[in-house]
């Protein structure tokens, strides 16, 4: 499918949002499976409509391992408590699914950063913190000592969203 059907940095924005209240909402009412659905159908739109279907299905599927292996640190070393983990030591399947819709973003309504990665560590230092600390006062996690997580959290983001824009932008990566 040609470009010109792709939805625009706004409606692909719009689409994670969804996917992120949902996923984090749905947890905190004991309801996961809602947000891992709506986040799977992000994605299946995004690569329906991608006009690089392939590269972006390596693109979800690589950033879906990338922040599964962060989250199951983040849960092993006890900074986040999640909300639906059905093995203590592992992250539940909708923070995964969160991750795999955020990959729609890369390529669409982020690629204005992948050329401004400095840009990229800032937002993750800041952004990524924020989410997390939404998420716990939304009730889908806990942040045992909220201050060294939300520290550890953003120092974690200020390296993950300059990489995954940078394997985003990387040529050839059919």
């Amino acid at each position: 499918m040609n470009s010109a059907h792709r939805p625009g940095p706004l409606v692909n924005f719009l689409l994670y949002q969804v996917a992120w209240l949902a996923c984090v909402l749905g947890a905190a009412k004991g309801q996961p499976l809602i947000g891992v659905v709506v986040a799977l159908l992000v994605v299946a739109q995004h690569l329906a409509r991608s006009p690089n279907a392939s590269r972006e299905l390596k693109l979800v599927l690589l950033t879906g391992l990338l922040g599964g292996a962060w989250e199951t640190w983040l849960v092993t070393q006890g900074w986040v408590r999640y909300a639906g983990a059905e093995i203590p030591w592992l992250p539940p399947a909708w923070i995964v699914a969160l991750w795999l819709a955020f990959a729609t973003t890369f390529n669409v309504s982020l690629h204005w950063l992948q050329s401004r990665l400095l840009w990229a560590a800032v937002l993750g230092l800041v952004g990524g913190p924020l989410a997390w600390y939404a998420g716990a006062r939304l009730g889908a996690l806990e942040l045992p000592d909220p201050i060294l997580a939300l520290t550890v959290l953003g120092a974690g983001w200020a390296a993950l969203m300059p990489l995954l824009l940078w394997l985003a932008s990387r040529p050839g990566r059919e």
